[in-house]
């Protein structure tokens, strides 16, 4: 009987991965685990299963009822099974070389990830368009920013669009920061999930040399309510090239995409002062 409950089990098993490898993967079509790479849900563990692959590790975590999360050792091919998610308790996650952390809700895709992890189009998505702050679709109260000048001449948040000119001679060209150090920071709140892959930036409009060199970026995803730094190749916090002038557009596209519903910009560099008019890219 015994033998006859386990292979019941197994096929169970199996055909929810072969369902699983269509509907809740992150390598798949429709439906994905957004994987926050090398992080990890300390704490939490209530089983530790080892030698299986990560698909197997989300099918794992899907059918049992205890299960919220998972940690993915890549190294150890261990998969750890978590009773919470990061979204109840965010302070837990932690940054964890070789480890892939997932919640065990599958999130719908806007913009399908290709197995190079490019992102590809579904409909009319080429993956770089513009998301809306130079257009205006992005609306004024959806940019908040950590201090802007306000002394002599004024800056808002909504100021730093690209291309965007003052209204008038009192009002600075550009998303300006009242306080210069490196905890400065300005953020566009997008609504829904949204895959964002690049930044476009510019300096600030006028006589005035300012700009911004070298910065990072910033993501909150749909679940957990955390903000996480975009990576380079490697795992490392990536550090972007900025600006040389006030006007030039530079691009800067990401290692691979990320599903946002905040993105924050935090200048690590600058000449003069931290002066900034930015546009995300993305699948719109």
């Amino acid at each position: 009987m015994s033998v006859l409950c386990s292979l019941m089990f197994l096929l169970l098993e199996m055909f929810l991965e072969v369902s699983a490898s269509y509907s809740v993967s992150g390598l798949y079509h429709w439906v994905w685990y957004q994987p926050i790479e090398h992080h990890a849900l300390l704490g939490q563990s209530f089983m530790n299963i080892s030698g299986i692959s990560a698909v197997r590790c989300s099918v794992r975590c899907l059918s049992h009822h205890g299960c919220f999360s998972f940690n993915y050792d890549h190294i150890n091919q261990v998969c750890q099974m978590n009773n919470a998610s990061a979204e109840h308790v965010c302070d837990n996650l932690q940054g964890m070389p070789y480890f892939s952390y997932c919640d065990a809700t599958a999130k719908p895709m806007t913009c399908q990830i290709s197995l190079d992890e490019n992102c590809t189009p579904l409909k009319d998505c080429w993956g770089f368009d513009k998301l809306g702050l130079e257009d205006g679709s992005i609306p004024d109260e959806s940019l908040s920013a950590s201090s802007s000048y306000d002394l002599i001449r004024t800056s808002t948040p909504a100021g730093g669009r690209v291309n965007k000119l003052p209204p008038d001679d009192d009002t600075i060209g550009a998303w300006h920061s009242k306080v210069k150090d490196t905890n400065q920071w300005i953020q566009v709140d997008l609504g829904n999930p949204t895959y964002v892959t690049g930044v476009l930036t510019q300096g600030r409009t006028g006589q005035n040399a300012q700009w911004v060199t070298k910065y990072k970026v910033q993501f909150e995803p749909p679940s957990p309510a955390c903000l996480f730094e975009v990576k380079d190749k490697t795992g490392h916090t990536q550090i972007f090239d900025g600006n040389f002038d006030r006007d030039s557009i530079v691009e800067r596209r990401f290692f691979k995409p990320v599903l946002a519903v905040k993105i924050r910009i935090v200048p690590v560099e600058w000449n003069v002062v931290i002066a900034l008019r930015f546009e995300l890219l993305g699948c719109k």
